[in-house]
C-alpha cells in the first residue's frame, strides 16, 4: 500500500521539484542580467569581463522549513570588509537540522535600514560553513528576506550569495558573527567568482 502511494504521488513530487528548480535558474539568469548592467552591476570598470557568477546546482535539500523564534537584541556593531562597522540587532534565531545536524542561526535586523519605509521588514542572514575559502568566498555568504509572520520560515539556501566586496573594493560587507557559521557544508548557492 505505501509503494502504491509513493507511485501515485512520485510525478507530483518530480513535478514540484522541477518547477523549483526552474524558478531557481530563472533567479540566477536575471541576476547576471543585472550584473552585466552597468548600472546596477558591482563590477563598475571590470563589467566587459562579466559573463556569469558560478553557483552550485539548484538542490531542494537546502531548501530548508526551519522553526522561527523571535529574540529582539540590543544593537551591537557588527564588523565589515572595509574595518568600518555597522549597526545590527539580532531579530530572532532559525532552528533546523541538515545532514542530521541541529543547527542555529541567528538572523539581524540593520538599525539604520530599519528606519527607511522601504526596508523596515528587511532581515539579513549572513553566515559562514565549511565550504567557505574552498568553494565558496571566505569571507561568507549572505542571504536576504523579510520579517517571518510565523514560527516557521523558509530558509533557502539556493539563493545564498556572495557580498560585493567579493567582486571589487569600495564596499562595506558585514563580517557574518562567529554564532552564524554552520559547521557543515552547504552547497548551495554561489561560490566563488571565476572570471
Amino acid at each position: 500500500m505505501k509503494l502504491a502511494l509513493l507511485l501515485l504521488f512520485l510525478p507530483f513530487i518530480t513535478h514540484s521539484q522541477n518547477q523549483y528548480i526552474e524558478k531557481v535558474l530563472e533567479h540566477r539568469k536575471k541576476k547576471n542580467t543585472e550584473y552585466k548592467d552597468s548600472l546596477t552591476s558591482p563590477f563598475h570598470k571590470d563589467i566587459n569581463n562579466f559573463d556569469s557568477l558560478n553557483y552550485f546546482t539548484p538542490n531542494p535539500k537546502f531548501n530548508i522549513q526551519a522553526k522561527f523564534v523571535k529574540v529582539l537584541g540590543p544593537a551591537f556593531d557588527m564588523s565589515t570588509s572595509s574595518g568600518k562597522l555597522k549597526k545590527f540587532r539580532m531579530y530572532g534565531k532559525l532552528y533546523f537540522s541538515l545532514d542530521s545536524s541541529d543547527c542555529v542561526l541567528p538572523i539581524y535586523q540593520n538599525l539604520k535600514l530599519m528606519t527607511n519605509p522601504l526596508y523596515q521588514n528587511y532581515i539579513f542572514i549572513p553566515f559562514t560553513d565549511l565550504t567557505n575559502g574552498k568553494e565558496t568566498y571566505g569571507g561568507g555568504r549572505y542571504i536576504e528576506a523579510t520579517i517571518p509572520h510565523s514560527d516557521v520560515f523558509n530558509l533557502d539556501f539556493n539563493y545564498c550569495f556572495n557580498p560585493y566586496c567579493h567582486y571589487t573594493t569600495g564596499y562595506n560587507c558585514p563580517i557574518p558573527p562567529k554564532e552564524n557559521f554552520l559547521d557543515l557544508r552547504i552547497e548551495a548557492g554561489e561560490k566563488k567568482y571565476k572570471n
